[in-house]
């Protein structure tokens, strides 16, 4: 075998430490691979990808902090397992990156190393919890000397890991790129066979609740296989360059949808579609749109191109003069995934673009993480200030839809409304004028609303029976999930918390509602010898005021009546008339 020519001594645009773990990231780490391996060469190396499982359930049993301190605790262990000499790096959320100077067999001696120190306890908030990991390996130069191939196998070893369950090690082996190369002539077929097919499914405004268009997502019908996941197909289109031949198909095929719903005399529908990086850097993007509009008489605005930020920055000029080449026809653009890339005002100024996308990501928690809330309600208003529309992907709960809804987010899409659908049965949708409903209590305080939280059944009940006769509108949560839930739903002036619950102090919760609802008055009821974190809690402003178990009645139905006026008076507002006459 001959080594690979030298890697540029620069690394690239991006390239750096991981600010969460202080590892190299995946620009940096993928520089010293290509550095550091033709530099061994004949000398055996060993690639380690290690993706930890269940990862997404650490940050929603426990939030983002405990998931951020379980990287950095995985990476001092890997560090501390790694010989010298070894490389190591962040890929991405929860996928790391080991290059070993030693023999294949070392590297499934230290795969199992490192298995075994994640079964060691890491230490939580809520308490010690072990993990597992899928680890994809593959050998230089026994599989390959290249670089980049070197890092696909091993992509390739953890995917088989991966669909082999949890907890799984694998090398790389030839049958898993012959089934790679069977892949991609399937795909191949497919392209010429006609087995893809477009669903759509819906954007809804938040303010109307009716359909505003929808997104055009490809399906592959493989025969004898049926509908592939198009986690298991998109990338390898991407990586052989199919994906512009496909992509424009899809592109012709949501111009024919839009021609055909006109024609059966439904209110006009726009169709949006995604364009890869590939597409969106070939030189034919803009006469394939052109092409499409015209063979099929569409409203050029009735089309809208999606892409993502990472596509936009692999070459800004190009980019800008693609993207208002497209303006100019009349086509909408929005970009998607918005937020995990560069998410610079400078560079929104730059592109003419007409629409955000929230990426996933950031809403899947937003009802529970202050973190995300605040990035999604700096995204909306970063947006409207620049009077592009907001479109939040992947709501699936009515308590994101509140959140969303209150924050002024414009369109959702999302399970909560509607999955992906054939376009027949959008169609009777659209027919149907099925509309999203706004949750009960959104967008008014014109009521006293208050939130009392405790995990003990039994003194959740007294305190609803007790402040509830004084004419308040009364939330109850059992914990800190449905409290957050209740808090997107409903305006809250008022929140009475236990400190010592199960799932958390109340304290702890009461910090991350001042972060998300720092209007709120904040009030801990508590029955423990914990001045000191509760005065804690007060000095860094988490609480409005604390009082003690057992409570005496009339004390405490005073002591909320003067919250609720205080409240009132610092906002400059009239205080609503209570629901019931005080003490019935």
């Amino acid at each position: 075998m001959i080594p690979s020519p030298p890697t540029p001594a620069q690394p690239p645009a991006g390239a750096g430490h991981d600010s969460l773990t202080g590892l190299p990231n995946r620009p940096l780490f993928t520089h010293t691979l290509a550095r550091q391996l033709p530099a061994a060469w004949p000398r055996a190396s060993a690639l380690l990808l290690i993706d930890l499982d269940g990862f997404s359930a650490i940050n929603g049993l426990h939030g983002h902090v405990a998931g951020d301190a379980v990287l950095r605790q995985f990476a001092r262990r890997l560090g501390l397992l790694a010989p010298a000499r070894a490389a190591i790096g962040r890929l991405g959320n929860d996928e790391f990156a080991l290059l070993l100077p030693a023999q294949v067999r070392q590297a499934g001696e230290l795969a199992e190393l490192i298995r075994t120190a994640l079964h060691q306890p890491f230490d939580l908030p809520g308490g010690p919890a072990t993990l597992t990991a899928c680890i994809g390996i593959a050998a230089c130069p026994a599989d390959t000397d290249d670089p980049a191939t070197l890092l696909r196998y091993a992509g390739l070893a953890l995917q088989q890991a991966r669909q082999a369950g949890i907890d799984r090690c694998c090398h790389f082996t030839d049958a898993m790129q012959r089934d790679h190369h069977q892949l991609e002539h399937a795909l191949r077929h497919a392209c010429a066979q006609g087995e893809f097919e477009l669903y759509y499914q819906p954007k809804v405004r938040i303010d109307s609740g009716r359909i505003t268009g929808a997104e055009a997502l490809l399906r592959w019908n493989r025969p004898g296989h049926g509908q592939v996941a198009p986690s298991e197909f998109l990338p390898l289109l991407e990586r052989s360059g199919l994906i512009v031949q496909v992509g424009a198909w899809a592109i012709d095929q949501a111009c024919r949808q839009i021609a055909a719903w006109a024609k059966l005399g439904e209110r006009p529908l726009g169709i949006a579609v995604n364009v890869a990086c590939r597409q969106f850097a070939d030189a034919r993007l803009e006469d394939t749109v052109a092409q499409a509009i015209a063979r099929h008489g569409i409203a050029p605005g009735l089309l809208s191109l999606e892409v993502t930020e990472s596509a936009m920055m692999e070459d800004p000029g190009r980019s800008a003069a693609t993207l208002a080449a497209l303006r100019a026809m009349g086509v909408r653009i929005a970009i998607d995934d918005f937020g995990t890339g560069y998410s610079s005002l400078a560079y929104l100024k730059r592109f003419p673009v007409d629409a955000l996308k929230i990426d996933i990501s950031f809403i899947r928690d937003v009802t529970s993480n202050p973190d995300d809330a605040a990035v999604v309600d700096a995204i909306i208003g970063m947006a409207h200030s620049l009077k592009l529309e907001v479109v939040a992907e992947g709501v699936e709960t009515e308590a994101q839809l509140a959140y969303l809804g209150r924050q002024r987010c414009d369109q959702i899409q999302g399970y909560h409304y509607s999955r992906p659908l054939p376009a027949a049965q959008l169609e009777c949708l659209l027919r149907d004028d099925l509309r999203l409903g706004v949750p009960a209590g959104v967008g008014t305080a014109a009521e006293r609303t208050l939130l009392i939280i405790d995990d003990e059944p039994n003194v959740l009940s007294a305190l609803q029976r007790l402040l509830r006769a004084d004419g308040y509108r009364v939330l109850a949560a059992n914990g800190a999930a449905q409290a957050m839930a209740l808090l997107a739903r409903h305006p809250v002036q008022l929140i009475l918390c236990d400190q010592h619950m199960a799932e958390m102090r109340g304290t702890e919760l009461l910090d991350q509602v001042r972060r998300m609802y720092p209007d709120t008055f904040r009030i801990i009821l508590s029955g423990h010898n914990d001045l000191g974190d509760i005065m804690e809690a007060v000095h860094r402003g988490a609480l409005y005021r604390f009082y003690t178990k057992p409570w005496d009645n009339n004390t405490l139905r005073e002591n909320i009546r003067a919250a609720f006026r205080h409240y009132w008076q610092l906002h400059g507002l009239a205080e609503p008339a209570p629901l019931l006459p005080a003490g019935a």
